[in-house]
């Protein structure tokens, strides 16, 4: 009969339910089955799910978020970005990489970027001659920088979920988000010098003088939110409370560009996203106790040990499965369901927590971008107005480079390790 629950809950996702009804739903029926107490149980698990300080770090993360995007931050950004690296080799593309490693320090999420920066990437591109599909295509890869590089909404799940130092992930993302960015670089370099794209000239020094002046306010914001907990001044929560007054300060009193009507928006966008958020939270936790009851962890870890023993191979096994999962399921979901599965395993075979949580988080936002059900995918075409065949063509070289970004996140501890180490011993 557990079974049978099973097949209707991969059912239920595939047919695009909503995943916090189906692990809702699921939840209830096992309970049934086992002749729990399903009132008491449920909401016991849903309040004691979303009873934790850490996860208010995210409604907190989006509300800075989407201030920043309603206060034109991103075109500023954009403008300072254009001016540091227009001159090199596909100007416009390195552009788009450089403004979404700076907006990941605002975004906190790969749709966050797409949405608020995405547009108007795409466009800049175009404008200089480049095919508006590649220009998805490094928007989309770009914007996978968005949940790596702190403040990161899945890096603060995947934390409070482990029970590891929410500071020390967020800081471990940092160093491989940098990295991702350098690689799409060096990509973008190489495609432009082959399709012989126009190359932007140098801006003067005085230029990009004032476009920085003009962008100090905004890039002051991803100092605040990761100087607060690299310093040990303020734990990632607070930070995000004052990345949130901080922004309301741009808004009202320093651009003098957002009336309170357009605040109510902005408390309304990220509301209705964290409720979406909030929910699959709640409703995982009482999935959560069956997943105990039924010791799934124990069992997975058990066969994938069955298989082999070598190190090499289960964090390969791992990564397989994160990068399904992303290309079929919301993020959310997967990290809420698999993190603690995972767990064991990774526990088993002594692999840090803190750079597991940096290997799920990019695996599963590389999974965004893949069919057959990819969420980052079909964002990017609709925000851009790119059919999707020309999107998956364009995309494909900047999976592969991203996917060997994964291989040595895995498999070079120092990567995830050595930044939260020297700040947080």
């Amino acid at each position: 009969m557990i079974t049978l629950v099973w097949i209707f809950f991969i059912v239920l996702i595939l047919v695009g339910v909503p995943v916090a009804f189906v692990i809702g739903g699921s939840s209830v029926i096992m309970l049934l089955i086992d002749g729990t107490n399903i009132s008491l149980t449920i909401a016991q698990k849903m309040i004691n799910g979303l009873d934790s300080f850490t996860l208010l770090a995210i409604p907190f993360f989006m509300c800075a978020a989407a201030m920043m995007t309603e206060t034109k931050v991103s075109e500023k950004i954009f403008s300072f970005a254009n001016s540091m690296v227009r001159h090199l080799p596909g100007g416009p593309a390195q552009v788009n990489i450089v403004a979404s490693i700076i907006m990941a320090g605002m975004s906190g999420t790969a749709v966050n970027d797409i949405t608020g920066i995405g547009a108007l990437e795409v466009r800049a591109m175009e404008k200089e001659g480049y095919d508006r599909p590649f220009a998805g295509a490094v928007t989309a890869a770009s914007s996978a920088i968005g949940p790596i590089i702190p403040p990161s909404v899945p890096l603060v799940l995947i934390g409070s979920i482990m029970g590891a130092s929410l500071s020390k992930i967020l800081i471990a993302g940092i160093v491989p988000g940098l990295m991702m960015g350098s690689f799409l670089m060096l990509l973008v370099t190489y495609i432009c010098k082959k399709r012989h794209y126009n190359r932007l000239p140098r801006v003067t020094v005085k230029e990009l003088f004032f476009s920085f002046l003009k962008a100090i306010p905004a890039l002051l914001t991803p100092v605040i939110l990761v100087g607060g907990f690299m310093s040990g001044f303020a734990t990632p929560t607070e930070s995000a409370c004052v990345a949130v007054v901080y922004s309301m300060f741009l808004g009202f009193v320093f651009y003098r560009n957002t009336s309170f009507k357009q605040f109510w928006r902005v408390l309304e966008k990220a509301a209705i996203l964290c409720a979406i958020t909030m929910i699959i939270i709640a409703c995982s936790a009482a999935f959560g106790l069956i997943i105990t009851e039924q010791q799934i962890p124990q069992r997975l870890a058990v066969f994938v040990l069955s298989l082999t023993s070598n190190y090499y191979v289960i964090i390969f096994l791992v990564i397989v499965i994160l990068l399904i999962l992303g290309s079929m399921m919301e993020t959310t979901a997967i990290m809420i369901i698999m993190t603690p599965i995972l767990m064991v395993v990774i526990s088993e075979i002594g692999m840090d927590l803190v750079q597991f949580a940096i290997l799920e988080a990019v695996v599963i936002t590389l999974g965004l971008f893949t069919p057959p059900v990819g969420v980052g995918m079909f964002l990017t075409c609709k925000v851009c107005h790119i059919k999707t065949g020309s999107f998956l063509r364009e995309i494909r070289p900047f999976l592969i480079i991203m996917f060997i970004c994964v291989l040595l996140i895995a498999y070079i501890p120092a990567l995830s390790l050595w930044l939260p180490d020297l700040f947080l011993k």
